[in-house]
Protein backbone atom coordinates (compact mmCIF):
# COMPACT_ATOMS: atom_id res chain seq x y z
CA UNK A 1 0.00 0.00 0.00
CA UNK A 2 2.61 2.59 1.05
CA UNK A 3 4.71 1.62 -2.05
CA UNK A 4 1.75 2.62 -4.65
CA UNK A 5 0.96 5.84 -2.68
CA UNK A 6 4.88 7.02 -2.51
CA UNK A 7 5.05 5.83 -6.75
CA UNK A 8 2.02 8.16 -7.13
CA UNK A 9 3.79 10.95 -5.45
CA UNK A 10 6.80 10.51 -7.72
CA UNK A 11 4.96 10.37 -10.75
CA UNK A 12 3.01 13.64 -9.68
CA UNK A 13 5.94 15.69 -8.85
CA UNK A 14 7.87 14.45 -11.82
CA UNK A 15 4.49 16.17 -14.45
CA UNK A 16 4.71 19.10 -11.79
CA UNK A 17 8.29 20.03 -12.10
CA UNK A 18 8.18 19.03 -16.28
CA UNK A 19 5.15 21.62 -16.30
CA UNK A 20 7.03 24.35 -13.90
CA UNK A 21 9.88 23.79 -15.83
CA UNK A 22 8.14 23.99 -19.26
CA UNK A 23 6.27 27.10 -17.81
CA UNK A 24 9.41 28.98 -16.93
CA UNK A 25 11.39 28.06 -20.15
CA UNK A 26 8.78 30.16 -21.93
CA UNK A 27 5.92 27.61 -23.76
CA UNK A 28 3.11 30.16 -23.66
CA UNK A 29 5.23 32.63 -25.98
CA UNK A 30 7.01 30.38 -28.21
CA UNK A 31 3.12 28.93 -28.83
CA UNK A 32 1.77 32.66 -29.18
CA UNK A 33 5.16 34.09 -31.09
CA UNK A 34 6.81 30.98 -33.18
CA UNK A 35 4.42 29.27 -34.79
CA UNK A 36 5.59 30.55 -38.62
CA UNK A 37 8.62 30.42 -37.94
CA UNK A 38 11.28 26.97 -39.35
CA UNK A 39 14.52 27.76 -37.40
CA UNK A 40 15.27 26.00 -34.29
CA UNK A 41 16.70 29.28 -32.43
CA UNK A 42 15.31 32.70 -34.01
CA UNK A 43 18.14 35.19 -33.57
CA UNK A 44 15.83 37.85 -32.34
CA UNK A 45 14.82 38.26 -28.45
CA UNK A 46 11.35 38.91 -28.82
CA UNK A 47 11.08 35.46 -30.79
CA UNK A 48 10.66 32.22 -29.22
CA UNK A 49 10.16 28.47 -31.13
CA UNK A 50 9.16 25.33 -29.24
CA UNK A 51 12.45 23.73 -29.96
CA UNK A 52 14.34 26.88 -27.86
CA UNK A 53 11.58 26.02 -25.37
CA UNK A 54 12.63 22.37 -24.95
CA UNK A 55 16.00 22.73 -25.38
CA UNK A 56 15.74 25.17 -22.10
CA UNK A 57 13.33 22.67 -20.21
CA UNK A 58 16.12 19.73 -20.68
CA UNK A 59 18.67 22.12 -19.78
CA UNK A 60 16.15 23.40 -16.79
CA UNK A 61 16.21 19.35 -16.06
CA UNK A 62 19.92 18.67 -16.26
CA UNK A 63 20.60 21.98 -13.95
CA UNK A 64 18.24 20.00 -11.83
CA UNK A 65 19.77 16.65 -11.58
CA UNK A 66 22.88 18.40 -10.48
CA UNK A 67 21.76 20.28 -7.41
CA UNK A 68 20.14 16.80 -6.54
CA UNK A 69 23.23 15.01 -6.72
CA UNK A 70 25.26 17.76 -4.81
CA UNK A 71 22.38 17.26 -2.29
CA UNK A 72 23.18 13.34 -1.75
CA UNK A 73 26.69 13.90 -2.08
CA UNK A 74 26.15 15.95 1.48
CA UNK A 75 24.00 12.83 2.64
CA UNK A 76 26.54 10.12 1.52
CA UNK A 77 29.14 8.46 4.12
CA UNK A 78 31.80 7.18 2.02
CA UNK A 79 34.05 9.57 0.61
CA UNK A 80 34.83 8.07 -2.73
CA UNK A 81 31.16 7.77 -3.24
CA UNK A 82 31.15 12.08 -1.95
CA UNK A 83 33.36 13.06 -4.33
CA UNK A 84 31.97 11.09 -7.14
CA UNK A 85 28.49 12.80 -6.70
CA UNK A 86 29.98 16.02 -5.34
CA UNK A 87 32.43 16.23 -9.18
CA UNK A 88 29.22 14.97 -11.30
CA UNK A 89 26.79 17.24 -9.45
CA UNK A 90 29.16 20.42 -10.48
CA UNK A 91 29.91 18.72 -13.73
CA UNK A 92 26.30 19.14 -14.74
CA UNK A 93 25.27 22.32 -13.42
CA UNK A 94 28.32 23.89 -15.12
CA UNK A 95 27.02 22.13 -17.99
CA UNK A 96 23.58 23.47 -17.65
CA UNK A 97 24.84 26.98 -16.83
CA UNK A 98 26.87 26.68 -20.27
CA UNK A 99 24.32 25.78 -22.43
CA UNK A 100 21.93 28.33 -21.14
CA UNK A 101 24.94 30.88 -21.65
CA UNK A 102 25.30 29.62 -25.62
CA UNK A 103 21.47 29.84 -25.94
CA UNK A 104 21.20 33.34 -24.73
CA UNK A 105 24.25 34.02 -26.86
CA UNK A 106 22.81 32.68 -30.14
CA UNK A 107 19.73 35.07 -29.15
CA UNK A 108 21.30 37.84 -29.20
Amino acid sequence: MLAGVQKSVIIVAAVYLAVFFALASGVVNAAIEGRGVDALIVQARTVQTMGETVILTVVMFVGFAGMLLLHKSGHTTEPKGHTVLLCTGFGALGAAILLGYLIVGLKV
